[in-house]
């Protein structure tokens, strides 16, 4: 109560404005509450496990419906690798994440879905990733393999095995689904994936080629970025999808995904190339001149001294690109790829009983993707804080 009458009751204006902004929070928050127990949630229990992985087991992408299983097994690869993060780290941040992801692979097993949209081999999977995420805790911690090192070695053998899984190979027994099949929450996330470890060594690269005193390097990076800074997102999605197959023959194999995926790493990374630009330029002169002086190379006092202090000082920027990046990905939507967004619209506009559920099922969409952004958030404070952003 002294607070409040200190910083808000301290004069009638002060006193008037809280009221008046109390009064509009509890409208406000009565309204919602109100809103969210009288709506109609039945649309979100209807669409169920369409919105992660889609048409990604229909009879049209995978004949005999038998590929529920891959998704599954990709999930299970990452709760393994989550579990080694855990073990090496030792960190309550790494804790936290893993058994997070896997309490939500739990709950999904368990909700009150039909036979056909959630079968009991599809839930046993789910609960299998606390087995999947315990073995990789002790497989860091009781093996030679629990270090740094291995942990991003694996990271990448995972994704590409994730991907060889859900493409699937002749040669492994594995029946192939086309790429143009793959859709819901995991399209989302493989395209984030891609242009978030893509984009951020091109964008170093091409902020380093800007500030190249080579005059042809120089240029073309300058080139590139601007060109790929100055163009909306869904006009190069356009052009990947239309324009670019014209370059080639008739018969060329198409890739929407692999366009799609292309067009975001590269636009993506002319944004990370300017933000690693200004976290090299707020650095002091003095730093590469000391370096100078005790004999070090240009490129070893760029890769040691520079680029490390550049990174750190402009985090928060690269996650917010990243967080941009993430939610960017639900624009594919627009060039006819079956998205998390995409399914969303066609189950409101495919059903009359639907037609006016669209409040619910595109605020289910939306909290979806605030829970992925803000776990990217989250780590990216905790990292901060480890690392004294702004304060030394």
């Amino acid at each position: 109560m002294g607070w409040a009458r200190a910083n808000l009751l301290n004069s009638r204006f002060n006193t008037a404005l809280t009221v008046i902004v109390g009064i509009t929070l509890v409208l406000v928050l009565w309204f919602a509450i109100r809103w969210i127990f009288e709506a109609d949630w039945a649309v979100v229990a209807n669409v169920g496990g369409r919105f992660l992985i889609g048409n990604y087991n229909s009879d049209q992408a995978c004949p005999g419906n038998d590929c529920f299983w891959r998704p599954q097994v990709s999930l299970m690869m990452v709760t393994f690798l989550m579990g080694m993060g855990w073990g090496v780290a030792g960190s309550k941040l790494m804790r936290n994440l893993a058994l997070i992801t896997v309490g939500a692979c739990v709950v999904l097993a368990f909700l009150p879905y039909s036979a056909e949209r959630m079968g009991m081999d599809v839930r046993m999977l789910l609960v299998a990733n606390v087995a999947s995420m315990a073995g990789g805790w002790a497989f860091a911690r009781y093996t030679r393999f629990g270090t740094v090192k291995w942990v991003v070695i694996l990271s990448v053998v995972v994704f590409i095995l994730s991907l060889v899984v859900l493409q699937g190979a002749s040669f492994l027994g594995i029946q192939a689904v086309d790429s143009r099949q793959w859709s819901g929450l995991q399209l989302n996330l493989i395209l984030a994936i891609v242009g978030i470890v893509l984009s951020l060594p091109i964008g170093i690269l091409l902020a380093l080629g800007r500030r190249s005193h080579l005059p042809v390097v120089k240029w073309l990076c300058v080139t590139f970025i601007e060109v790929f800074r100055g163009v909306p997102l869904i006009t190069l999605l356009f052009m990947s999808q239309h324009l670019v197959p014209l370059a080639f023959p008739a018969t060329f194999p198409r890739n929407d995904l692999f366009n799609a995926g292309v067009v975001i790493m590269l636009f993506s990374s002319a944004y990370m190339a300017e933000n690693i630009r200004g976290g090299l330029q707020a650095l002091h002169p003095g730093q590469a001149e000391a370096a100078r002086a005790l004999g070090l190379a240009s490129w070893q006092t760029t890769l040691f001294i520079s680029l490390p202090q550049a990174i750190r000082n402009v985090i928060p920027a690269i996650v917010g690109q990243f967080i941009s990046l993430f939610k960017d990905t639900s624009l594919v939507y627009i060039i006819g790829m079956l998205d998390i967004v995409n399914i969303a619209r066609k189950a409101v506009e495919g059903r009359v009983e639907f037609q006016g559920a669209a409040p619910e099922i595109f605020l289910f969409v939306g909290i979806v993707f605030w829970i992925f952004t803000y776990t990217m958030s989250y780590v990216s404070r905790r990292i901060e804080r480890n690392l004294g952003v702004g304060d030394r």
